[in-house]
């Protein structure tokens, strides 16, 4: 039995969400607008320490219940924990929430700084009481003890380790500092290793250890330590957790995190060590300024998008990573490119892989675009078996909706400047129109209404409210893309409506290519393509 949720708990989760910020930031404003509080002045300094992360703690890990609880029913098992249980005022929990913070605040009214680390040993039970009370009520308003029992009982560990790693989220942040913060063992080991790859081209270059410096043919750079791989070990957790969770039915998770994972982590520390070691090599030798604002800009990107692209290839048709048919016939998955999933997500990925590949290789990246068609037309030709199970008809309302569009971006686009530069070649100009009119509508379509809308709003059976949210999110994404927030996130509420009408891609991404061809046109004909 799937857990179920009533339409009085939501508002009331949403609440104890609210609450949750409002309380955490009264707490951060009676400690900033006071003086200075120091945790070394007092007896417990560590637990001081500690204390004060808590309200940290509390957002970290309240709203990774919120969104677990909202989004995830299914995490609370097969019993199910009914929230629906939760209605009702349930004073007595208030009450336990509201002395708690009564402990809390009291101190602070009463009490300056100087004298709370002066008894700091005597009111730390005092502190740590009432944050107990003030948590155990506020969970205990949200949902009564019996169904917060069967809730974590059914779901097993995976909701408990969840909580409790965002919990020690600070914890584990500060951890990892020790490898790779300033002059540890990470960013010290990228260090050795970009030098060595550098030794094997015979190159002779300086370094500085200690300052974590390279110089090459007057060329120099330090590697910092965002440099160490450690943005791209979280990037890889993410997607690779992100991934897990969407497809936990066919993986089996164990040789996904326990082989996959530290082959994709260190991948990602390689690719990272070679990133360096060529940004070095392109300034010295090809050009400083295309080293440090292309290169050094986007590669980083696009070795996480191919990456991640591998990641997928390898978990969905490799059997090691893959669970055996449930039934005893043999039935396979579908192949990859018969796969409707990943041909929502795969051409988008290699659509963004393009455009990190552009200012690479040209100083001008739209001097580019033909390899960004080629790339995007590759995409979709992959995924031409799936592409051809999808619904593609549209009607007058898409057509007219698309004509609105063209117009709110139109009426929108900033003034031209009025470019000087010679008219683009004939074959760029065909290559822009064919990628702006019919290639980038079906992606981002598919990606952003097909995959991201779709996979929030739910089912038939969903509450509306999860439509709403996928809507807005899908449409913020879609407008932060297009790097115009009024005329992106209005042209992807409308083609999102759209795509709520039935559930099916035509509609929008026939609006959106109407959309786009008559903004194509407008360009073409101002020889303006700016507006693209």
């Amino acid at each position: 039995m799937q857990a179920v949720y009533s339409r009085p708990f939501l508002p009331r989760l949403a609440v104890f969400a609210a609450v949750l910020l409002a309380e955490v930031l009264a707490i951060r404003l009676a400690f900033q607008f006071r003086e200075t509080f120091s945790c070394a002045a007092t007896t417990l300094p560590g637990l001081c320490a500690w204390m004060k992360t808590l309200p940290l703690r509390t957002v970290f890990s309240g709203l990774a219940l919120a969104a677990a609880v909202a989004l995830k029913p299914s995490l609370w098992g097969a019993r199910g924990a009914r929230p629906a249980a939760a209605a009702g005022l349930r004073p007595k929990p208030a009450l336990l929430h509201l002395g708690g913070l009564v402990l809390l605040f009291a101190p602070l009214w009463q009490l300056s700084f100087a004298d709370l680390e002066a008894r700091f040993a005597l009111l730390a039970p005092v502190f740590l009481l009432g944050a107990f009370c003030a948590a155990a009520g506020a969970l205990l308003w949200l949902m009564p003890l019996r169904a917060w029992r069967q809730g974590l009982s059914g779901s097993g560990l995976v909701l408990p380790l969840t909580l409790a790693a965002f919990f020690a989220l600070p914890d584990i942040v500060d951890a990892s500092g020790a490898v790779w913060g300033d002059n540890q063992l990470l960013t010290r080991l990228t260090f050795a290793a970009v030098d060595q790859v550098l030794s094997l081209f015979h190159t002779t270059v300086t370094s500085l250890p200690e300052e974590r410096i390279f110089a090459l043919n007057g060329f120099a750079v330090q590697v910092g330590d965002a440099c160490s791989g450690i943005e791209g070990f979280a990037l890889i957790a993410l997607f690779m957790g992100g991934y897990a969770l969407l497809c936990r039915g066919s993986l089996r998770l164990r040789p996904y995190w326990l082989v996959l994972f530290p082959l994709a982590v260190l991948l990602s520390w390689a690719f990272n060590v070679l990133r360096i070691s060529v940004l070095i090599w392109i300034g010295a030798y090809v050009s400083p300024a295309l080293a440090v604002e292309g290169f050094h800009s986007y590669a980083g990107w696009l070795v996480f998008s191919l990456l991640a692209l591998a990641i997928l290839i390898s978990a969905h048709n490799m059997p090691l990573f893959q669970k055996p048919a449930a039934d005893s016939a043999p039935s396979l998955a579908p192949s990859l490119a018969a796969d409707p999933l990943f041909a929502r997500i795969v051409p988008f990925i290699l659509f963004m892989i393009s455009g990190t590949l552009t200012p690479l290789f040209w100083e001008v990246p739209s001097e580019g675009y033909p390899l960004r068609a080629a790339l995007m037309l590759l995409g979709l030709g992959l995924f031409w078996p799936a592409l051809k199970t999808f619904s593609w008809r549209a009607g007058p309302l898409d057509w007219l909706a698309g004509a609105a569009v063209a117009a709110l971006w139109l009426w929108t686009a900033p003034e031209s400047g009025g470019s000087t530069a010679a008219a683009p070649d004939p074959v760029w100009i065909i290559c822009r129109l064919l990628g702006t009119v019919l290639l980038v509508p079906v992606i981002e379509e598919l990606f952003f209404r097909a995959y991201v809308l779709e996979r929030i709003a739910g089912g038939p059976g969903a509450p509306a409210w999860r439509a709403w949210a996928g809507l807005a999110a899908s449409s913020l994404l879609f407008a932060a893309l297009h790097g115009r927030w009024l005329a992106g996130g209005g042209a992807g509420i409308v083609f999102g409506l759209l795509y709520l009408r039935s559930r099916r891609p035509g509609g929008a991404v026939q609006a959106h290519i109407l959309a786009n061809a008559l903004i194509a046109a407008a360009a073409l004909a101002a020889m303006d393509f700016d507006l693209l």
